[in-house]
């Protein structure tokens, strides 16, 4: 008798043991379970909180942009689309269009902004006023979201009067707005002379036409240098910019742009 209740206690001992081993065994894997749900849901809420962090990077960059550039920005970034800009001019145009789109491309990444160019070589304005808009847009994709025009007054020299060029200037910034109506204008004045100081003074007489006709400038004159330091910054025509001209306009305009 003492024989069988011994291993009655026993056969407890051992059903207790296994019973608590099992009981916590579940126990364990419901913590585990719990712990795995709530560490996907603090990953998931991390990777929200970045998304949130990266928009809020970005649309801080995009505020430092003309406002006439902001709502393309925006709507490109939400669309995951693209702004495209565009250069008109001669000369000077390509490098400084090459120079933009490492701007943009650093601050914003790859692809968002696209830079194109039109590079009018040796127009003048009278041709240019005959040339249709939307042929000034070929290398756009799509329609423009800012247009960035230099007027042609070295092209024009001896050939159009500085009026005409004012006159031009007014009229295509007329002819964007009405084919495209959502894009900002900007003109971009011709860099001074080191050599012909009449021409400096076209130029001044066109930024103060520009003004009173209240379009949006790109002031990077206001960083030329002045006097016989001007032959630093141009080539040897004496006005088409070098490699320190060029900078001083995309400094200016990364400045302006919060393209640093």
């Amino acid at each position: 008798m003492k024989k069988f209740w011994l291993i009655m206690v026993i056969l407890l001992c051992l059903l207790s043991v296994i019973g608590g081993k099992l009981y916590w065994n579940h126990r364990l894997n419901q913590v585990r379970a719990s712990s795995a749900i709530q560490s996907q849901d603090e990953l998931s809420g991390l990777n929200a909180e970045s998304s949130d962090s990266s928009d809020s990077l970005v649309m801080k960059k995009i505020k430092k942009l003309p406002s006439g550039l902001q709502k393309a920005a925006i709507n490109a970034y939400k669309k995951n689309g693209q702004v495209q800009i565009s250069l008109i001019g001669s000369e000077n145009t390509q490098g400084l269009a090459m120079l933009l789109q490492q701007q943009f491309d650093k601050v914003y990444g790859a692809s968002f902004f696209k830079v194109t160019v039109q590079d009018l070589s040796k127009s003048n304005s009278l041709a240019l006023n005959q040339a249709k808009i939307q042929d000034l847009m070929k290398n756009v994709n799509g329609q423009p979201d800012a247009i960035i025009f230099t007027p042609l007054l070295y092209n024009d020299d001896r050939n159009v009067s500085t009026e005409d060029t004012e006159t031009v200037t007014s009229l295509l910034e007329e002819k964007a707005k009405i084919k495209y109506p959502k894009a900002a204008f900007f003109v971009s004045l011709p860099n001074y002379s080191s050599n012909q100081s009449y021409m400096n003074r076209r130029i001044d007489q066109l930024k103060t036409y520009i003004q009173k006709q209240k379009i949006d400038e790109i002031n990077y004159l206001s960083k030329w240098p002045k006097g016989a330091k001007r032959v630093d910054v141009v080539g040897s025509d004496g006005h088409t910019m070098n490699k320190s001209g060029q900078k001083i306009w995309i400094d200016y305009v990364s400045d302006k742009w919060g393209l640093k």
